[in-house]
Parts: C-alpha cells; structure tokens; sequence
C-alpha cells in the first residue's frame, strides 16, 4: 500500500512552499570589472582606456526545498534544476577498487536535469529525464592497488567514473603522488542521480516525504498544487538543491497569464471505417476414404408349384459379404518436444566435448533433457540465496518453460537459485562465497542471486529470461570442489559465451570460466572478462572480450596487461559473442556480433603472456573475479567451458547456430 500526505491547501501554506522549493541557483556577487574611461571629445580625441575585463566570480549555490509528500500520480515536466554535490570520503564501492587502501575521494561538481517523469497510480513510473553534469574528483595513490595488480592513472580514470555512473572520466598524475581527474555526466533515467545502471522505468513507492523508485533512487518531495519539488537524497555524495517538475497541461508559476485564444470549431465527425470482410473459412482435411459396402446376396428362387408332389424349398441366396473398412487418414505432425542440436553438439563432433555449459533461453545439446535453471521466490531475505520456495525450470521444445516460471513468480520478486549445467557433468553453479578482501568493497562477501525476469526477450519467438546481473552478484560451483571433467592444469581449453554487450560494467571483473575452487587461492585463471576494466583495453570506447588471466586483464600481446589492441572492436551490441582458446602455450580472442555478423573477427591469436603457464583450476565461475572481485555487471545468456581448444571453422559453425536460434526474433 502506498502512504501519501494530504495536499497543502491553503494558500499561505502553498505560497511558503512554493518559495521554499524554488530551484533557481544563486550565485553570490563577484567582484566587477572597473568602469571605462572615457576618451576626450572632440577631433582626435585620446581613446578611452578599457577598464578590467573580469571580476571575481561568485560561488553556485543551490536553494533546498521543504518535503511535504503528496500525489505523485501524473506526466511532470522538468521546468528547473539546480543541484550541486560533493563529499571528502567518496563512497567508491561500485568503482570496483580496494576499499581498505583506495580511501578518502574528495569528488565536488553539479548537475541539471530535463526531461519528464510519469508515475502511474499502479504503482509504476516512466523516467524520460536526461541527467548532466561535471565534477572534479582526487583519487590518492592507495586507489591505484587491487585484485594483487595496479594500474595507472591514465587506465584507471573511465572504469572508476563509469562504476560511480559518470559518463566520462580523465585522470591525470597528481603532484605528490594519486590522480586528479575531470568527470562528466550524461545518462538517460535515473533522475538526479550519480548511477551506474540508470532506470528508465519501473516501480516506485510515495511514503510519507519520500519518493523511492525500484527501492534504489530516493527523494525527499512535496506536491504543492501543479507542482513537484524533488530533492535527491543518496548516502554518498551528498547532494543539495531541487529539481522541480510542472504537471504536464498546466501553466507554470512565474509569468504573465496570457490572453487565451478563440475557441476553435470541432472537427466533422470522421466517417466510421468499412467493417473488414472475414477471411474465408479454410477447407478441412479429406477424411479417408472407407471401403465399398458388399452387395447383399441375391434371394433363392422358390419351388415351382407341381401337382401332385409339392417342389422342393428353394435354397435361401447366401448374406453378401461387408466392404473392408476404408483406412482412416494420418494425424498432422506436431510441434517437436525436443531441442534441436545446440553447440555443444557441434564441439562434440569437432572432438572438444564441453566439460560445463549454461543457458536461461534454451537447451544446448539435443540429448540434454533436465532442467535449465532454478528460480527463487517469497524469500525473506531477498536475493542473499535463503528462504523462499524453489522451482526448476525445464524446457519445451528446446527452450525455457517461462509460463511455468511467470506463473511460479506471479507478482513476488524472483530470482535465480541455480544454474544447472547441461552436460550431464553436474557441474551446477550456485551464489558464489566470499573471497580475497583486495578484489573490491565486497569481494570478501557471499554474492546475491540475480533477477529471474529482469530481463525479457524473444527467441526464435519464444519468450524467455536472460540473467540480468548487477553489480555483488555471481555464480560459482561447489566452494572448495572442483568440477568433473573441467580441464585441470595445463591443458587445452576452449570458452564461449553469448551476452548483452550494452549492459557491461566497467570494474573487476565480470568474468565465465575456470578458477579455484577457492576464492581465497590464486591462480593463474582461465576466463573470458567483458566490460572495460582497468587493464586492456580495444577499440572505441568498449567494452570489450579480453582474456582475464589473474594479475591483469589482457586484449591481447604477451607483455602487460594494460595494452591496447585497436585490432579488438568495441561489442556494444545487443548479442555480443566471445570466444577464447587457449591451447597449451598460446591464446586466441575471437568475437561477432551475431545479429549481422558472417564470421568472427580475430583480435589477437599468439603467445600466452610472458610469464604465465595455464593453471587450470577445476571450478567454473559467472559474473565475478577469481577472487570474487564481484562490483561488474553484465546479461549472460548461454556460454560453454570445452575440454580442448576448438578451431575457428568451429567457432563459426556455433555462431551459425546461435544465429539460427533466432535471438531478438
């Protein structure tokens, strides 16, 4: 149920509240330039001298707004902004970084916001703002260390900025050591918000003052007549100021009333349009045909009547023979209840069998019949992997059984409990366990179960779920076990994964493939990273496939990890399809977006980076970092670790068949 205040009504009150909440900034005086002297009159008068150009400039400052609660209910125009922020202890947990070293971010800047706002009286909104701004921030040198690797100023800046919700982020070395960077921002939805992953729509609740949408933005509001007051509230960094909305239809405060125009004449009544002729009934199927009914015997002739010795009864005629009954017609051939053939039968065919493979949207491999995934609902704990009833989800003609789910699901809030592994190997993911206290803010935290329904599309027209992640959760096998038939040591082994490249995190590290099986040991690991990260990087501005081997993340090359390889395009596409081999020695990054693509690009096949030797380690991980580095994010939607490395023909053999799934149709 949603709480709401009653309206101010009288007009000393709504007169107060509208001056409380004005949002026009005020800036103090600044110093003015002197006045200019004036040149002598008269023929060849000496010319003027100009006074001083500039003053002292003032300082921006952002009047607060009174709560008062109210209707939200209604279409809102922003009419004015004006927000300012700052904080000398940065909260930096979604930057990805070490929290114990990377400590006191000094950040200050200010933001406008435009657009509208809809929120439905169902409980639901519509956010079509555009957030903007710019900001100055200082990162001491602590910030630099994490994940048992550093990285520069120069690398660190836009995967810091992007994981706080700036847009961009440039750092540069500071004297005495840290960065100075300069940050913009520019995003779509989240209303006055510093976020990452902006909402453009979703549900809201309006309790007391305060206005909170899909339980992460909040405000403190006032409703004053056709006006909405909003005052973003985030724990960190502070903010002050209002952003102030008109009711869509109404006239804002402030100007003249103007001089209404004529009444204009009604429109002639449109002609009702002609009642479409239905299609014509479909001819039904011929039914078989039966057989000919036998003709009847013909009867027997009587005795003739003789005079004397009576004839001789006539012999009845024999009772005709029945026709055969006709053969009845074929039943029509339904719909197949199997899945057709999947990539991992293609890579058992190539002689590279897939030790673990993965998917919400559909089986991958025809002789898999168990379930896909498992979904949580009416936990108590929300998604911490607790509580709650389970459901399995199975598949109906090789894709997910999401009628079941939606109505398992109904309107409580769902999430994914398990993700079974479709080779028969059992090698189930589950929320992954806490490991290293270097690999982020809540690295050496249990991870959260993500959303069951978060994210919907269509398959070959089939409605499914991808596994939309935020940020804290991931996927791991069994702690401390390693997986049956995964590669272990240094051996051949192969990845592919299928994900949403336009909803990819810029932090440490949203990772598919084979690590420890305890997130508390390093490795030299084996996965496929996408996103930007503070190592490699591509072309564009991401993200990108690289190969995240422990100690860095790698684009490519055999030296540093903090190479770019322009040869790596960007894979911000809505089915984004990466490929890493990595036989004994050597390794190859291989991508396509499949919606357009005829075969994959190669950005780098060479060398295993100087120093490392592939150490497989037997666990299989989705989402987060070997040592649980878990602040990305990313959509998976089907993926397979393979014993032994696949060649590129097979590559494209299993792109083809992803295409011909039909994803996005």
């Amino acid at each position: 149920m949603k709480v709401q205040s009653a309206f101010l009504t009288t007009t000393a009150a709504f007169a107060m509240i509208l001056g409380a909440c004005s949002s026009s900034p005020v800036v103090s005086s600044g110093t003015g330039g002197s006045s200019n002297t004036g040149g002598t009159t008269g023929i060849g008068g000496t010319t003027g001298t100009g006074g001083s150009s500039s003053g002292t400039g003032g300082t921006l400052s952002c009047p607060g707004g009174t709560a008062c609660g109210g209707s939200v209910v209604g279409t809102w125009s922003v009419s004015s902004s004006c927000v300012t922020f700052s904080d000398t202890n940065l909260d930096i947990t979604l930057a990805g970084v070490d929290p114990n070293t990377c400590k006191n971010v000094v950040v200050s800047g200010s933001l406008t916001v435009t657009g509208t706002f809809t929120a439905n009286s169902n409980g639901t909104y519509t956010d079509g703002t555009t957030t903007s701004g710019t900001a100055q921030i200082k990162m001491p040198a602590g910030c630099l260390s994490f994940s048992a690797t550093s990285t520069t100023c120069a690398k660190i800046g836009s995967p810091f900025g992007a994981g706080l919700g700036f847009d961009t982020n440039t750092c540069t070395d500071a004297s005495g050591g840290g960065c100075d960077c300069t940050a913009t921002v520019n995003h779509m939805g989240g209303l006055g918000w510093l976020t990452a992953d902006p909402q453009t729509s979703g549900n809201y609740v309006a309790s007391g003052n305060t206005l909170t949408n899909d339980t992460v933005t909040t405000y403190s509001y006032c409703v004053a007549g056709n006006q909405l007051t909003l005052t973003p509230t985030p724990a960190s960094p502070m903010m002050k100021g209002t952003i102030v909305l008109q009711k869509s239809g109404t006239t804002g405060t402030g100007g003249t009333t103007g001089t209404g125009g004529t009444t204009g004449t009604g429109g002639t009544t449109g002609a009702g349009g002609r009642v479409g002729t239905g299609g014509a009934t479909g001819t039904g199927g011929t039914s078989a045909t039966g057989g000919a009914g036998g003709r009847a015997g013909t009867s027997g002739t009587g005795g003739m009547a003789g005079r004397g010795t009576g004839g001789s009864t006539g012999t009845a005629g024999t009772t005709g023979t029945a026709g055969t009954t006709g053969t009845a017609g074929t039943t029509g051939t339904g719909g197949s209840t199997t899945a057709a053939q999947g990539p991992c039968d293609i890579y058992a065919a190539a002689g590279q069998p897939c030790a673990a493979a993965y998917s919400m949207i559909r089986v991958l491999s025809k002789g898999y019949t168990g379930a896909l995934y498992q979904v949580r609902s009416g936990s108590s704990s929300m998604n911490t992997g607790t509580g709650g009833t389970t459901k399995d989800i199975m598949s109906v003609g090789g894709f997910a059984d999401t009628a079941t789910q939606d109505t398992f699901c109904g309107t409580s809030t769902c999430t994914v409990s398990l993700l079974y592994d479709q080779t028969g190997n059992g090698n189930t993911l589950k929320t992954g366990s806490a490991g290293t206290t270097s690999g982020g803010t809540y690295s050496n935290t249990n991870d959260f179960e993500s959303s069951a329904t978060k994210k919907s599309l269509t398959v070959g027209g089939h409605h499914v779920y991808g596994l939309y992640m935020n940020a804290r959760e991931g996927y791991r096998t069994a702690l401390g076990v390693k997986g049956k038939n995964v590669p272990l040591g240094n051996v051949a082994e192969g990845i592919y994964e299928l994900a949403d490249g336009t909803h990819a995190g810029s932090a440490c590290c949203w990772d598919f493939g084979n690590v420890s099986p305890d997130p508390t040991v390093y490795v030299t690991m084996n996965t496929l990273f996408l996103g930007t990260g503070f190592w490699g990087s591509g072309a564009g501005s991401g993200p990108w496939f690289m190969g995240d081997f422990e100690g860095g993340v790698w684009a490519g090359g055999t030296g540093a990890s903090t190479v770019n390889n322009p040869s790596s395009p960007s894979m911000k596409v809505p089915y984004a399809l990466g490929i890493l081999h990595t036989p004994v020695g050597k390794y190859a990054l291989r991508m396509a977006d499949v919606s357009s693509a005829t075969d994959l690009t190669t950005a780098y096949d060479g060398n295993i980076p100087s120093g490392k030797t592939w150490g497989n380690a037997g666990a299989i991980v989705l989402g987060v970092g070997g040592d649980n580095s878990n602040n990305s994010f990313g959509t998976f939607y089907e993926g397979a670790v393979t014993s032994g490395s696949p060649s590129n023909a097979t590559d494209l053999l299993v792109m083809q068949n992803i295409q011909a799934a039909g994803y996005g149709k």
